[in-house]
């Protein structure tokens, strides 16, 4: 469990750690690369704070040849039109701006350039945030003693190309004082968008299943996705990607081996966004061994439980076609539990 513990919080850190890698960077005429934080262009200057400093540094447009920013940025020129998106590499002496809402990007020369800023009149797209989180327990007491719990937790958040998507799921279960369930499992997807609809993915996950010698898997890829309806009552998207598998077993011989990945995540809104139907899907398949196959499933309907709260029916199916030692191939999970969806 240790280990679990440790792996889940250098992983969160890493997931959380990727959106600051794409920090502003500024390159200029005679070839020196700048990484920090674009702050303005304004009176034929540009305003860079460059990474470990406090110090802001002024430079003439004269003597840049690049300028690529994370955050969406409002360009006016000279000829008094104005531009918006992303500033991303361009050829020198040019700053191109791409935007999601738009399949043509804008180049304008940076000496055409009058004013460039990111104040949050100009630019900023809002954070967009969503998720779910629900709790389940049963618990008797006589003749039967048994204790049932669940939990799971689901949280998107969204602003301009980048999308961030965490889950987690914990259930334990007792029967007469001894465990008859242990399997927790959480993973992190971190998203690029590089079109409206094409994304690039990175992926890491871990679990462990006491009842099925799974001590500790650990699942790492890249890939891609694509975005097929993201509208206010329909969302599909599905991902293609290569992964790396490490599984750590209480009694089985330890394995890892490069493994191909696709996920495919779907939910419907019903009623007036009251009902929600949905579907998530995970599969890897072993590049060195095609029937070592895994498949996990969440299917389920969302329902208005009281007020601010959620209702969820869902029935989780995990598939191993090489389960290690005597464990069965199939696993079937019914939940019904209460949460808060926002």
């Amino acid at each position: 469990m240790r280990s679990f513990c440790a792996v889940l919080v250098s992983t969160t850190s890493l997931a959380m750690a990727m959106p600051a890698a794409f920090a502003d960077t500024l390159i200029l005429d005679n070839g020196d690369r700048l990484r920090g934080t674009f702050l303005a262009i304004d009176d034929g200057a540009l305003t860079f704070r460059p990474d470990g400093t406090d110090q802001a540094l002024s430079l003439p447009l004269d003597a840049v040849a690049q300028l690529q920013t994370e955050d969406t940025i409002a360009a006016a020129l000279d000829n008094g039109a104005e531009a918006r998106g992303q500033a991303a590499e361009a050829n020198n002496g040019t700053i191109r701006l791409d935007s999601v809402q738009s399949t043509e990007p804008g180049t304008v020369p940076v000496q055409e350039l009058s004013r460039v800023s990111e104040s949050e009149d100009a630019a900023r797209e809002p954070i967009e945030t969503s998720g779910d989180i629900t709790l389940g327990a049963r618990i008797t007491d006589g003749n039967t003693r048994s204790q049932t719990y669940s939990a799971t937790a689901d949280t998107r958040v969204r602003r301009e190309a980048n999308r961030l998507r965490f889950e987690a799921e914990l259930h334990r279960a007792r029967d007469d004082g001894e465990d008859t369930e242990d399997r927790t499992a959480a993973g992190i997807r971190y998203d690029h968008f590089v079109s409206e609809r094409l994304y690039l993915n990175s992926n890491v996950s871990v679990a462990r299943d006491r009842f099925r010698d799974l001590r500790l898997r650990t699942v790492a890829g890249l890939g891609l996705g694509y975005q097929v309806f993201d509208t206010d009552t329909r969302t599909l998207s599905a991902e293609l990607g290569v992964s790396y598998v490490n599984e750590d077993f209480y009694e089985a011989e330890n394995e890892s081996n490069p493994a191909g990945r696709w996920a495919l995540d779907y939910e419907e809104r019903l009623a007036g966004d009251g009902v929600r139907l949905f579907h998530a899907q995970e599969g890897l398949v072993n590049l060195e061994d095609a029937e070592d196959l895994r498949v996990h499933t969440r299917t389920g309907v969302r329902f208005p439980f009281v007020v601010g709260m959620t209702g969820t029916v869902q029935v989780n199916f995990d598939y191993d076609n090489q389960p290690p030692g005597d464990t069965r191939r199939a696993d079937t999970a019914y939940l019904l539990t209460a949460g808060y969806s926002w």
